[in-house]
């Protein structure tokens, strides 16, 4: 795992591993990223920074999850998906800042100039318009209930879903200590293509637009002021949305959030916006055993990851 000062960045591509153990699964290519450990928060997944989705009970708090950094084979310190208001922090636990607002984030034990990402232990209850999300170490165990302290990741092999008992930054475990290799998620194609003649055809956040290629979890780049008689609600310059649903070529569906619900929408024309694809490629983010140690046949993809914002 590379590290910078402060958190986990990206592993290497395929193409830089040690030749003995490069072996490439049908389906990736050299310039894929074989996994990491860790990322960043939450808003701000990328390329470097990935954000592998748990489930993890943090202060007392279960629910969706992400790993910050690994701190041992099976202990990862994650931050919580939840958000708890300054003014509500309990002295004693950690939590990540989400939001600085007008928080006095140093004088409850945070760092000097303290920035959203940051993780700290609470001093006091807190004060202003600032947020953070419940954070803490947490062991992975491979079991449907977690207690305090713990955490589980569900990803898909043979066909079927299993718990993992260990995670690294080339491979999950299942509970029998089965070995499947990961890949995170896919960079993809990062240069933006514009679709061209897009329309709002309904209330449920379907859209047409000239024929081109699309994918569940493709992601769509909206910019522009809208004077066009369609209505986006939530809209502002620039968002980033996900395609939810597609017939492959001609009409999509868009969500706020990847894997998300519909966005809201009033039918019509989208003049003064340009819709581009940001990404093209499905993210990828696991092969089964059979198929990584030979690197022929289809991948199993896992939901250990999303590359998400």
């Amino acid at each position: 795992i590379k590290k910078s000062t402060t958190i986990d960045i990206g592993f290497n591509s395929f193409a830089n591993l040690d030749p003995g153990t490069a072996v490439i699964p049908a389906g990736m290519t050299t310039s894929e990223f074989l996994g990491v450990v860790g990322g960043s928060n939450a808003s701000v997944a990328t390329a470097a920074y990935p954000v592998v989705k748990v489930t993890a009970n943090v202060n007392g708090q279960q629910g969706a999850a992400h790993i910050i950094t690994q701190k041992g084979t099976i202990k990862y310190l994650v931050s919580g998906e939840n958000s708890v208001n300054a003014g509500s922090f309990t002295p004693g636990f950690s939590y990540q800042i989400l939001s600085l607002g007008n928080t006095n984030w140093t004088a409850i034990g945070a760092a000097v100039n303290a920035q959203v990402g940051d993780v700290f232990t609470a001093t006091g209850a807190g004060s202003g318009s600032g947020t953070a999300s419940d954070a803490g170490q947490c062991v992975l165990v491979a079991n449907a209930t977690i207690n305090s302290g713990q955490m589980n990741i569900v990803f898909s092999a043979n066909g079927g879903s299993v718990y993992a008992s260990r995670l690294t930054n080339k491979y999950i475990y299942d509970a029998a200590g089965g070995r499947f290799a990961v890949n995170f998620f896919v960079a993809g194609d990062t240069n933006a293509t514009t679709i061209n003649n897009v329309a709002v055809a309904n209330t449920a956040g379907w859209f047409t637009a000239n024929a081109t290629t699309f994918t569940t979890g493709q992601i769509v780049s909206v910019s522009g002021t809208l004077t066009g008689n369609a209505t986006i609600t939530g809209y502002s310059n620039p968002t980033t949305y996900y395609v939810i649903n597609t017939n492959g070529t001609t009409t999509f569906q868009l969500a706020a959030t990847y894997n998300g619900s519909n966005i809201a929408t009033a039918a019509g024309n989208t003049r003064g916006l340009t819709f581009s694809d940001v990404i093209s490629t499905t993210a990828k983010s696991g092969a089964d055993g059979v198929t990584f140690a030979n690197g022929t046949g289809d991948l199993t993809l896992a939901e250990v990851q999303n590359f998400t914002s």
